[in-house]
């Protein structure tokens, strides 16, 4: 049996400083609770000083771990997240030079989902599957908050799509992070990494995301106007497939349902407003939420719309804490 010991002697720049672990009172009943995170003085200590070691329980010969680093973003593009896409396109820079200072050659992608999704084509590998560099991802993030969060329309349709296409509050996530799992061209190598940015639950095949009133069929045009939006996958078929490619998945979601419902989404559910942390933060129907499932870990959205959570630094800092350290599921 071969022990992995990974010592991280500097961190990426700030990483960890504006990290911070939600409070218990952040948390609905069953909620699972997160570590306190540390604060790293140095906000430009270089990563590439991180000493990784294998060691040979017989013998203790050692093996330096040469993992290349693959990142998938898989992002909620629906009209309340746009300030997710404005911090990415910001910050993203700081995000790539950390993975490379990992491993030079990082891979990174995107999955944009509302009620469907998409891969994005935009990068320069693998059919543009691949980004490779931060001026990529920053004209990708803008396209997709200028094309679809702007005009509520779904990733799936395209840019001629019908717009105030979201009929129901809950987003189809799930189907998009199993499109990360299976679609993206995640290498032999890599230290694979998920990072999923949502503010509430999904829905589990046979239902539909255009069914608004829940009768079984997509046909009515008032606003918010129904269209046949199918869930693909359930929940455990995805966690699955995560666990098959060896990903691990650190999402942002909401902990707790908002002050005001009523207010909040403005079209009808289909699961309560207490459903919102399920499956990120909470077992979704009694399975264990996806976090969880592969070893990955949960943040809490609100605080970085706040920002009092650093987005961009949390996301190196869980991409560091992973690699070199497979997944123990």
């Amino acid at each position: 049996m071969r022990a992995l010991h990974v010592l991280v002697t500097t961190l990426v720049s700030g990483c960890l400083a504006a990290c911070s672990a939600s409070n218990a009172e952040d948390f609905t009943p069953g909620a699972t609770p997160e570590p306190d995170a540390e604060v790293v003085q140095d906000a430009q200590a270089p990563v590439a000083d991180a000493m990784i070691s294998v060691d040979a329980a017989s013998g203790g010969d050692s093996e330096v771990c040469t993992d290349s680093v693959d990142v998938v973003f898989v992002l909620d593009v629906s009209s309340s997240m746009g300030f997710v896409l404005d911090k990415l396109t910001s910050e993203i820079g700081k995000v790539v030079t950390a993975a490379n200072e990992l491993s030079p050659e990082s891979h990174f992608g995107l999955i944009a989902f509302v009620d469907n999704h998409a891969l994005d084509a935009s990068g320069v590998l693998e059919g543009g599957k691949v980004h490779t560099e931060a001026s990529t991802l920053q004209k990708a993030f803008q396209h997709y908050k200028s094309v679809y969060t702007d005009h509520n329309r779904n990733p799936g349709d395209g840019p001629s799509g019908p717009d105030t296409q979201n009929p129901v509050c809950e987003e189809n996530s799930l189907d998009a992070v199993y499109a990360a799992a299976k679609d993206f061209p995640w290498r032999a190598t890599a230290t694979r990494v998920v990072i999923v940015v949502t503010d509430d639950t999904f829905l589990e095949r046979p239902d539909n995301y255009g069914d608004r009133d829940g009768d079984g069929d997509w046909d009515l045009t008032n606003f918010p106007k129904e269209g046949d939006y199918p869930a693909a996958w359930t929940l455990t078929e995805t966690i699955e497939a995560l666990k098959a490619s060896r990903v691990r998945v650190f999402s942002f979601t909401r902990l707790k349902p908002p002050a005001m419902p009523a207010l909040y989404c403005g079209t009808p559910r289909r699961l309560p407003w207490e459903a919102m942390p399920w499956g990120w933060s909470q077992p979704y129907n009694g399975t264990p939420p996806i976090p969880q499932a592969t070893d990955g870990e949960n943040f809490d959205v609100e605080k970085v719309k706040a920002g009092s959570l650093s987005l961009t630094d949390t996301i190196n800092k869980v991409v560091v804490e992973s690699y070199c350290r497979p997944p123990i599921y």
